[in-house]
């Protein structure tokens, strides 16, 4: 399966210190996806929330590492290594709103935590920030 093209939704370097993340906490629950994100603030220890609503799948790997998935990803890529990104032609996506017969919107996300090494790979109907 090819991603196609993808489009940046989130720079979280836009509120995360040069050096990154200090921590990242995975919460499952009720079919939605928390990554909480906590980081150095000018108050102390500050977190925010990536909230992807409907996941039917994800996935977290060490980066670099090994990409246990059957997906290529195409093309050289003008965003920042570190933000949230969405493939919108993604095959894999479309693969899952065909086994759910078009009863729901399936997004791809991904984002890589340079700080704490790892990538995820998130199949969602939505996403938002808190």
């Amino acid at each position: 399966m090819k991603t196609g093209h993808s489009v940046e939704v989130l720079n979280p370097y836009e509120w995360l210190p040069s050096y990154g993340e200090s921590d990242i906490t995975l919460s499952a629950k009720d079919g939605d996806l928390t990554v909480t994100v906590s980081y150095d603030g000018s108050s102390g220890v500050e977190q925010k929330e990536l909230l992807f609503k409907s996941v039917c799948a994800f996935y977290k790997a060490s980066s670099p590492g090994v990409n246990m998935l059957n997906i290529e990803y195409l093309g050289a890529s003008e965003i920042p290594l570190g933000s949230l990104v969405q493939y919108v032609e993604s095959e894999a996506a479309v693969a899952w709103m065909e086994h759910f017969k078009g009863r729901r919107i399936v997004k791809h996300y991904s984002i890589r935590f340079l700080s704490e090494n790892f990538r995820l790979e998130i199949f969602a109907g939505d996403f938002l920030i808190r």
